[in-house]
């Protein structure tokens, strides 16, 4: 057995199924992701918008055996984000409905090539594949979170590897400055392009419109963002999510989300990058923080 690799069952996620003939269509006009990139052996990571270009949902899309898009959300979100898509729905095909037949699980760890060489899959993000009932694909937003499957009973490469930690599974997100955006980000003020939804491969610049695209597309060519999310370390006791960052006696950004020695940071980019050059590092209560 690998003890390099750990699972974990996310209990914070809910499965939204959509069946109908306009359901690609439909969610096309909306999200960020461009849909037509889904098929049996690539998923998606996206997320919908206000009008005003700031942050509502993120989630993971896919395709499942009985060709419906699947949509991978916060289950404390799932309600509102029904109703959203319901609000928009007007007269298209489709009907929305909850999945709750299937477990999700994440699988993480230093030997992840093995495991995907194994299992015979492209270790690339995105890449997506079907084996006994258990449907999983390579993390759209990085690789280097892993696996995420979707089951109802485990196969057996899965089901013998030993069951990890979630603050272990957010360090190695975190390590890879990747937010968490229902704790990382403020619904409705913040915007994607400050928090590495870039990076993480949830936006296409080149799909066309879907709501908030145009302040979207306005930070990226014009240059217009002001703030980024970063890896800070800490020295020190922990910093909670949601502490204010001083520089020069004026706030230039917030703590987010953190584990053990290392947190998410989103502050103002001058600031950032003249901590990181010369050094500087912020004292927060009894810790102090280091930009790496």
């Amino acid at each position: 057995m690998n003890e390099n690799l750990k699972i974990i069952k996310l209990k914070n996620r809910t499965l939204l199924e959509l069946e109908g003939d306009d359901s690609r269509e439909f969610l096309q006009s909306l999200v960020t992701n461009d849909i037509n990139l889904i098929s049996k052996e690539k998923s998606i990571y996206s997320a919908l918008l206000s009008p005003q270009g700031k942050y509502l949902y993120d989630f993971f899309i896919y395709k499942n055996t009985n060709n419906n898009i699947v949509i991978d959300c916060e289950k404390n979100d799932h309600k509102e984000l029904v109703h959203k898509l319901n609000i928009y729905k007007l007269r298209s095909k489709i009907e929305i409905r909850v999945n709750d037949k299937l477990d999700i699980y994440s699988i993480y760890g230093k030997d992840l090539d093995t495991l995907t060489s194994n299992l015979k899959v492209n270790y690339k993000e995105g890449f997506t594949k079907e084996v006994s009932d258990n449907l999983f694909f390579i993390d759209p937003r990085n690789k280097n979170l892993g696996i995420r499957n979707y089951t109802s009973k485990l196969m057996k490469e899965f089901s013998i590897i030993h069951t990890g930690t979630l603050s272990d599974w957010h360090y190695v997100r975190i390590e890879n400055n990747i937010p968490y955006p229902y704790n990382d980000m403020d619904k409705e003020k913040s915007f994607i392009i400050e928090n590495n939804f870039e990076k993480i491969n949830a936006i296409d610049f080149k799909k066309g419109c879907y709501i908030g695209q145009e302040n979207t597309a306005r930070q990226k060519y014009r240059g217009t963002a002001k703030r980024q999310l970063v890896v800070g370390k800490i020295i020190g006791k922990e910093i909670i999510n949601g502490e204010k960052v001083f520089y020069d006696e004026k706030v230039v950004g917030t703590v987010r989300s953190s584990s053990k020695d290392l947190c998410l940071v989103n502050i103002r980019s001058e600031i950032y990058e003249k901590c990181k050059k010369n050094k500087i590092s912020i004292k927060i209560k009894e810790s102090e923080l280091i930009f790496i």
